[in-house]
């Protein structure tokens, strides 16, 4: 759904909106989607008291075909100006949000391109009311009708806040349907192919698996070899070499084969990632890293995503959540976007 971010001089969003719904008919009551537009919460509210308001709640208005809470979550943020009502840039309003679920909006409601509110909170990089859907029970990967996932789209653009918030809520990092099809593709590839070192982080420190060959469903080889992540951090990684060293802590596959049946030392560069591939085949895992490996093995995916609560020495979380190579994710550089095979279509 592509947002105004400003109207045209002279209009209202009342005027804004009508003109959206060129087909509308002259009874549709759109007073919600009109506050949720514009972040009018109070207004909002007020009209949801009224015993009608919910026979409204859930209709959708062309020619997006959004509800008030999509509206809600994208929005438009309201100013004053000389008495005219305008809207200036994308906006959102979590009260909105609040007041709309709990007055029974259908939070997986889909729009036309069939993104839930989830997914365009996450395409719009809105953590605050991202948390507000997904404590309400919001489907963390999204509609099926959308083939991209939410957590797809927060790996892709970097949003590492939306990629913690997601995986702690359940986004599975490993979409089999997805995987094997490569549409529109693995997480942790996708992290290694747009040079995210900070996704890459959380998604292996939560318990996505570096390998897809340990994965309960039947991957192809050649979709393997197609998603090699040695191969991807030597191609669009390569100044990076904290990206082959975690992946290598974390157990990963470094002898790995591309679509030609390469291993990543057949590779005729010098980088700085292909350098610390050599020296890291050459060195067995210390015992200290096995034994991580097998605590977080033992203690499941479910449990990594908060080890504070569990019952054990603090001393050891830090540890088992690879804090080690949390300073390459504070690190400040710059990171240049490449296309990737599958390309993802998240446009809102």
């Amino acid at each position: 759904m592509a947002e105004a971010s400003s109207l045209p001089p002279q209009m209202s969003p009342h005027e804004y909106m009508m003109n959206l719904m060129v087909d509308g008919d002259d009874d549709e009551d759109v007073r919600l989607h009109l506050a949720a537009l514009c972040g009018d919460d109070q207004g909002l509210k007020e009209i949801l008291a009224d015993p009608n308001a919910s026979e409204w709640i859930n209709y959708r208005v062309r020619p997006y075909l959004s509800p008030p809470l999509r509206l809600a979550v994208s929005g438009m943020k309201s100013e004053s100006d000389g008495g005219d009502d305008v809207c200036c840039g994308a906006g959102g309003s979590e009260e909105c949000v609040r007041a709309l679920v709990a007055a029974g909006a259908d939070i997986e409601m889909e729009d036309v391109k069939g993104q839930t509110s989830i997914f365009v909170a996450t395409s719009q990089r809105k953590p605050e009311i991202m948390k507000i859907l997904l404590e309400a029970g919001a489907y963390p990967e999204g509609s099926r009708k959308n083939r991209c996932t939410p957590l797809l789209v927060a790996v892709r653009d970097g949003f590492t806040q939306g990629v913690r918030l997601l995986l702690q809520y359940g986004a599975d990092p490993e979409p089999c349907e997805q995987i094997v099809t490569c549409i529109p593709g693995w997480p942790l590839h996708h992290s290694v192919v747009y040079a995210h070192f900070p996704c890459f982080f959380e998604l292996l420190k939560a318990g996505a698996t570096p390998c897809l060959s340990t994965l309960p469903c039947q991957v192809n080889e050649k979709v393997v070899a197609r998603l090699s992540i040695p191969h991807a951090i030597l191609k669009y990684a390569r100044e990076h070499p904290e990206f082959m060293e975690l992946y290598y802590e974390c157990g990963g596959y470094l002898r790995q084969l591309n679509q030609a049946g390469m291993s990543g030392l057949e590779e005729s560069e010098n980088s700085p990632a292909k350098k610390m591939l050599i020296k890291l085949i050459g060195m067995p895992l210390s015992l200290k890293s096995l034994c991580r490996l097998v605590i977080r093995k033992n203690l499941g995916r479910e449990k990594l995503t908060d080890l504070a609560s569990l019952e054990i020495p603090a001393s050891l979380i830090p540890f088992l959540n690879f804090e080690e190579f949390s300073r390459y994710s504070l690190r400040s550089k710059e990171t240049t976007l490449h296309e990737i095979p599958c390309k993802i279509d998240s446009s809102n």
